[in-house]
């Protein structure tokens, strides 16, 4: 479709294109605040600048605009999150606060980078209100808390959190920081970049330009007598030593590393030259994760096909098995989509006599996932379909985190 076609799309309440950019982005930012939008788009195309937003995961278009209006509104967001706004030729990067006509604070994170036809503005939005989380509200059962907490108590050692972009790894982090934050431990953590202030712990900021990576900042932390360390992520030989010597001199150590399992991240960090000795000593476990959606409580409904038995391995976790399944369908509580947020849903591998030699003796990620699951731990898609059982996704949207062919023989055929 050309982009001068007429094409509908949904209205932002109070807003007119004739309002100047700075009515027009605060009353743009506040109604994707209430859309629940973890991500704001103003991208220039041949013929227009385009808005869009990321809705629980799903990018969904919202205007087109005129080219010199959408370039207004695209300086004005840059000068807003302190972004230099003249420089179109490189990537640039901000942070700001954004006070909303109805009075409440939006922290933002700019990013830009030239395109083809001009510039894409990306901004992250974050909530100070809705978006911070504890770890009872990041989706997990009590059986998944009380692991966690469990790993939380160690004094020392390493918890990985591994999963692809955007599967919640970074709030995961802060809601595990938020348990630890009791003031009885000093508690450093080092991002790229730092997604929201914390009272009472120690943020410091890669920074590329002046050669500071997670490397260099974790070796100086490390000065600064932490019982808590954060490391935004582990993507180099140098941090991953050093991480783990941590763990293994008395820190813990909490890190994101990107895997597509609990036994993956393992190997994952053993090919960046790390001892697997040292590796098997200093790991307490490995949290891999997805985010899913979960059906909107108001509209969801019994599908018209029944639930199998649930599976043995799932019996503790599920006990009684549902008639049916739940399916979306969509109303005004959850702006028609059928879904009402995103939650997490992981693997959690703890460390064990087992699994500490299988590591240290080199064996292949197959045998540590093979003994973690001999051991009680559910796979990723066991996890999800715990989630399906009891009616708090549905099939497609499982099917659809994770394509694993056990999922279909959850619903009789």
């Amino acid at each position: 479709m050309k982009e001068e076609a007429s094409v509908d799309f949904e209205e932002i309440e109070g807003e007119i294109e004739l309002s100047p950019p700075e009515i027009y982005a605060a009353n743009l930012i506040e109604w994707a605040v209430d859309q629940r939008a973890s991500d704001l788009f103003v991208s220039d195309s041949e013929n227009s600048v385009i808005i869009a937003v990321r809705r629980l995961g799903k990018v969904q278009t919202v205007r087109r605009l005129a080219r010199d209006y959408g370039h207004k509104l695209q300086g004005h967001l840059r000068v807003l999150a302190g972004s230099d706004a003249g420089d179109m030729l490189r990537p640039t990067e901000g942070r700001g606060v954004l006070h909303t006509p109805n009075g409440s604070k939006v922290d933002l994170r700019l990013s830009t980078i030239p395109t083809l036809y001009g510039q894409d503005v990306t901004i992250r939005l974050f909530d100070p209100v809705r978006g911070t989380r504890s770890l009872t509200e990041l989706g997990y059962d009590s059986y998944e808390l009380e692991i966690l907490r469990k790993m939380l108590d160690q004094p020392a050692g390493l918890i990985l959190v591994a999963g692809p972009v955007a599967s919640g790894k970074s709030s995961t982090l802060y809601a595990a920081l938020d348990a630890l934050n009791d003031e009885s431990r000093k508690i450093h953590t080092l991002e790229d970049p730092i997604e929201h202030g914390i009272a009472g712990v120690m943020q410091s900021q890669v920074n590329h330009k002046l050669g500071l990576d997670f490397a260099d900042l974790l070796a100086v932390v490390l000065r600064h007598s932490p019982d808590v360390i954060m490391i935004g992520e582990i993507r180099d030989s140098r941090t991953a030593n050093t991480a783990i010597r941590a763990g293994i001199s008395g820190q813990l150590v909490l890190a994101t590393i990107h895997a597509k399992s609990a036994a993956e991240a393992i190997d994952s960090l053993v090919q960046y030259e790390v001892n697997p000795k040292f590796v098997a000593r200093s790991l307490v476990g490995v949290i891999n994760q997805r985010l899913i959606r979960t059906l909107c409580p108001a509209c969801k409904r019994p599908s018209e096909k029944k639930a199998n038995e649930v599976p043995e391995r799932l019996k503790s976790r599920v006990p009684v098995s549902p008639e049916h399944l739940f399916e979306s369908v969509g109303c005004e509580e959850c702006f028609g989509d059928g879904y009402q947020e995103l939650t997490c849903v992981s693997e959690i591998l703890q460390n064990s006599s087992e699994i500490e030699q299988a590591i240290a003796t080199g064996q292949p990620a197959a045998d540590i996932d093979a003994i973690a699951k001999q051991q009680g731990m559910l796979s990723l898609a066991e996890t999800i379909a715990t989630r399906v059982l009891r009616g708090e996704t549905d099939l497609k949207e499982a099917q659809r985190c994770a394509s694993d062919p056990s999922l279909s023989s959850l619903e009789v055929s």
